[in-house]
């Protein structure tokens, strides 16, 4: 049974210290603690925001070893294994918890967590919430626990995993645990959240789930780790009156300005943004927000007139390249036409834009590295970002590379430090001298944050009238008069890379 307030945690999710620091709140461990909570458990984030990593580990450690939890929880992607796993090492030889390893890359690849001698216990495979429930009640070292589906655990020194769980069903949630985290931290002006604009601005989700499989993405092999439920749909949405009530949270108690939704496709159906956008108006609240979505889902004028009347200032599209050839072979399904109907819409209703593009696609070239370029002069975006193609685990790409990446390389697989060895294209150029120069050819690091000349006057409006406007100016001419500064640092690690 659940443990109650007065005792020991049952569980203490920890960030990574490569994490800690950053503007995006722990969302995962939000959602899990709080679900766990509603069912009763004794849950604690370990969320440190000091100086530095070490100074992070020693704080994660300091609370684990006074506090000794049941179980501890932690998240890695691909290119944190290293430091996620080095944590869980200090972890175990000061504590008896039970280590737990979750989210994407333990989902797709359970075996780079579990072997003789690694410091995890459990990883969870794909949704979280239920899984760890059950294992903080039924999960016993040196056990038999295959009876606990979405999991994959060590037995007799060999790697066994159960079978998938269910989704879930989103209503059973409940709210995420922003009472676990010191929420002052988030309530800072950051341009990392609406990209490129300065905002107090938290990160919410109205659903999970993707019905594309584009061969960059790992999403859907993640969800795959869960089997479909009878009458619940791959693509669930939460109900609209849990996700206000997570937005009147944020804005009525923690302040917040903004908010952005980072579902794995907001508005694949057409009626979910209509429906948001509806709600949103209804409930009385007063928040800008943005959101990240498809370019084939925005080519209704209704609905980006709706985007617009309720508040939302900027849409964030994967445009990824501007050769049709590239779209199709990365499976991308959409159209060069969908995306310049849905920059077109965008644009004739004031919506600002994001624009990421990918280089080192598989097989690439350079004629589709110019249809990238001209696409990108006739959509005319807000904003560029410009990614490398890796080949992560879990993803198409991955399994088409033809061999096994070793874990000791995660590291390098650096959407902004292309590694050799990884090349997809079938170009000669070189694939730094490439980022870089399309990096200051659109402005991405540049003096001046040009961008916020186009931000609209319901931007500018709310900051002059928000609570938080003295943060803002305060904000605002730090990126004035040192963004000059961040420029030349920025040119000089560049510089000094290729000298090395």
């Amino acid at each position: 049974m659940p443990r109650h307030t007065g005792q020991s945690p049952d569980i203490m999710f920890a960030v990574s210290p490569t994490n800690a620091g950053s503007a995006y709140m722990p969302f995962y461990f939000l959602y899990l603690a709080g679900y766990l909570e509603k069912k009763g458990f004794a849950v604690e984030i370990l969320d440190p925001h000091f100086r530095t990593a070490k100074e992070n580990i020693a704080w994660i450690l300091r609370e684990i070893e006074e506090k000794g939890p049941r179980f501890v929880g932690l998240a890695a992607f691909v290119t944190d294994l290293d430091s996620v796993a080095s944590l869980a090492s200090e972890i175990k030889k000061r504590s008896s918890a039970v280590i737990l390893a979750g989210n994407a890359h333990p989902s797709v690849a359970p075996e780079d967590f579990l072997f003789p001698g690694s410091p995890f216990d459990v990883v969870v495979r794909g949704e979280g919430e239920e899984t760890v429930g059950d294992i903080l009640v039924f999960y016993s070292k040196g056990a038999d626990n295959s009876g606990i589906p979405g999991i994959a655990y060590l037995e007799g020194g060999k790697l066994k995993v159960t079978r998938n769980r269910q989704l879930m069903d989103l209503a059973d949630c409940g709210m995420p645990a922003y009472h676990k985290i010191d929420m002052s931290w988030y309530g800072r002006p950051t341009k990392y959240i609406i990209r490129r604009l300065a905002t107090i601005a938290a990160v919410i989700y109205t659903g999970r789930g993707c019905p594309y499989n584009c061969s960059f993405c790992a999403s859907n092999t993640v969800w795959r780790a869960n089997d479909p439920a009878p009458g619940v749909p791959l693509v669930r949405k939460r109900p609209l009156e849990h996700v206000m009530e997570e937005l009147r949270i944020l804005q009525d108690r923690h302040g917040f300005d903004f908010f952005y939704i980072l579902d794995d496709t907001f508005g694949i159906r057409e009626n979910d943004i209509s429906d948001f956008c509806r709600a949103y108006r209804s409930s009385g609240l007063k928040m800008l927000w943005a959101a990240e979505t498809r370019a084939n889902c925005i080519r209704n004028e209704e609905v980006v007139r709706l985007l617009k009347d309720s508040g939302c200032i900027q849409l964030d599209f994967g445009v990824e390249t501007g050769s049709p050839r590239l779209l199709k072979l990365i499976n991308k399904a959409m159209t060069l036409e969908d995306i310049r109907t849905a920059f077109a819409l965008c644009r004739k209703h004031g919506l600002r834009t994001f624009a990421n593009v990918l280089v080192n696609l598989p097989t690439e070239k350079e004629e589709d590295l110019a249809l990238t370029e001209k696409m990108l002069s006739e959509i005319r975006p807000t904003i560029v970002s410009i990614g490398v193609t890796q080949p992560y685990p879990g993803t198409d790409i991955y399994k088409n590379l033809g061999k096994t990446i070793p874990r000791e390389n995660y590291a390098s697989l650096n959407r902004l430090f292309p590694a050799e060895e990884y090349r997809l294209g079938s170009h000669r150029l070189d694939l730094e001298d490439l980022l870089f120069s399309w990096i200051r050819k659109y402005g991405i690091v540049a003096p001046f944050e040009t961008s916020l000349f186009r931000a609209g006057r319901e931007y500018w409006r709310k900051l002059f009238f928000s609570r938080h406007r003295l943060r803002y100016a305060f904000y605002l001419a730090k990126e004035v008069l040192f963004g000059p500064l961040h420029y030349l640092a920025e040119a000089r690690l560049y510089a000094s890379r290729r000298r090395g």
